[in-house]
């Protein structure tokens, strides 16, 4: 059995480039929650986007089992556009109804999905039988769970935390289950 916890980022500050924007004070007193949930957990590796927020969110379970973090850059967040977006929610939703849909310069869902997805399933094959925490963001996290399942939708995407663990285990290649883990009493929803 694979175990692949994906962890979406801790709070961030909003700062417009967004693979430097940083966690805010919330986020680095959660990580330490996040940090503590694998404390117990036999974890072999640990990987994730190459954004700050995810890298931060994940480092202290890294340094806690002694691993370096691999950067794996097909888990960063879809990119939206080549400009600023003032109400990214209509955005968002547009693009949960038509996972074609994209803006100049950005990415569809679609697009986003297929890479999550191939990530994935590299990481199933090559460390088969491990416990693998991946650092990662809302979007992917939501659209690479809704391949699996289409429950997964937009209004799925809108409940996820920051920070927020879901643990998919699988058998060989075959997904046996999704588990959200809220950090401070796992539960299962």
């Amino acid at each position: 059995m694979t175990k692949v916890y994906l962890v979406r980022h801790a709070e961030i500050e909003l700062i417009p480039d967004d693979y430097s924007r940083p966690l805010s004070q919330k986020g680095k007193e959660d990580v330490k929650k996040v940090t503590e949930f694998f404390k117990n957990k036999n974890i072999t590796r640990v990987l994730s986007s190459p954004y700050i927020r995810a890298l931060h969110t994940v480092e202290g379970i890294a340094k806690d089992k002694g691993l370096d973090i691999e950067v794996v850059d097909d888990f960063r967040e879809r990119k939206v556009a080549n400009s600023y977006i003032e109400d990214f929610e209509t955005f968002s939703e547009l693009q949960w109804k038509d996972f074609d849909y994209s803006l100049e310069g950005g990415e569809s869902l679609n697009q986003v999905q297929k890479r999550g997805i191939k990530a994935l399933f590299d990481v199933v094959d090559k460390y088969k039988n491990e416990s693998i925490v991946v650092g990662t963001h809302g979007t992917i996290l939501g659209v690479i769970l809704n391949y699996f399942d289409k429950k997964y939708d937009f209004n799925f995407w809108k409940t996820i935390k920051m920070p927020d663990i879901f643990l998919l285990e699988f058998e060989d290649r075959r997904l046996k289950y999704i588990k959200n883990i809220a950090v401070e009493n796992e539960k299962s929803h």
